[in-house]
């Protein structure tokens, strides 16, 4: 299946899941393709038919939007270079979990768990090793007891009660020896954490002037701005509860396409989207607030900039 033909794919298993999706992002300078939530879940997806594809940079700044955003986030595929990928098994590319289109269809519509990951070597499970110790000492079984019927060293069971993964092989004869389940799942819906997010405007090499400009205004009027790469907009900007998805770009024909995109994202994320020009063409764009750099200047405080905001989305 060609790469468009799985992002449509992707799009009806979202949806059949109960999510709501963004339109496509369809632009060569961003880095992800769909944006859909589902209650608290949200979650960012870039799609690829080669995961080969996906580089390190691309994933380093969309680790850093996922965190702004407090979404999670996953790549989709289905080869790895010439290697197919397997189904209900996670892959990790640069850092990020990966996984079929079938793999996503059933762990979101019909609910089944993936214990599985692939790594050198092979496919492993995460052990839980207190349930794994707890279950061995009722059993009356010793390490070294488990590690025989195992077929491995009684060390290997110390590392596994403490933490360390097991091949699939292995998980599977301890659960048959164990009975209970001591495997834990993967939550592909759990948010990306960071320690550090990029901050500031005056030293981030790829803003253009007008829009270090505009987003150094922006700073000045009470708004914390965090530069975002290989994204729709060009910063999340920050005050209180408030959360703005913005675009610092020159007026031309093609932001009505950028706009109506940016609207999508902001319905699906719970978020206000807004464009900032240099000119003072028109209030919205595809329904997307507009603010000219001399409207701008005006601004005083956060609340007078949110108010405007809200008054043209209407």
């Amino acid at each position: 299946m060609d790469r468009q033909g799985i992002i449509y794919r992707v799009k009806r298993i979202l949806e059949d899941a109960g999510f709501n999706v963004s339109e496509e992002c369809n632009f060569k300078d961003v880095g992800f393709d769909l944006v859909a939530r589902r209650e608290k879940d949200l979650l960012i997806l870039k799609i690829l038919t080669n995961i080969d594809a996906f580089t390190d940079q691309v994933a380093r700044d969309l680790k850093s939007l996922a965190c702004l955003l407090k979404a999670s986030l996953i790549l989709i595929g289905e080869r790895d270079g010439s290697a197919k990928l397997e189904d209900d098994v996670v892959y990790f590319r640069n850092g990020i979990p990966t996984i079929t289109p079938n793999t996503l269809k059933n762990y979101l519509v019909h609910n089944l768990p993936i214990q599985v990951y692939a790594a050198p070597g092979g496919f492993y499970v995460r052990i839980d090793g207190r349930k794994l110790r707890e279950e061995r000492e009722k059993r009356n079984l010793s390490r070294g007891d488990l590690a025989r019927l195992l077929h491995v060293s009684r060390r290997a069971i110390k590392m596994y009660e403490e933490g360390m993964d097991a091949r699939v092989e292995i998980a599977a004869l301890m659960e048959e020896i164990l009975h209970p389940s001591i495997i834990k799942d993967f939550d592909l819906l759990q948010p990306i954490r960071l320690t550090r997010v990029k901050q500031g405007v005056e030293e981030i090499e790829w803003l253009y002037n007008f829009q270090k400009e505009i987003l150094s205004m922006i700073e000045r009027i009470g708004y914390k701005v965090i530069p975002t790469r290989r994204c729709l907009f060009d910063a999340v900007s920050k005050e209180r509860r408030n959360v703005l998805l913005t675009s610092v770009r020159r007026y031309d024909f093609s932001l009505k396409k950028r706009a109506r995109v940016m609207g999508s994202i902001a319905r699906v994320t719970g978020k206000h989207a807004v464009i900032f020009t240099d000119r003072e063409e028109r209030k919205n764009i595809e329904g997307t607030p507009t603010i000219s750099r001399k409207e701008l200047i005006k601004i005083r405080d956060p609340d007078e900039m949110l108010d405007v905001i809200i008054e043209r989305e209407n």
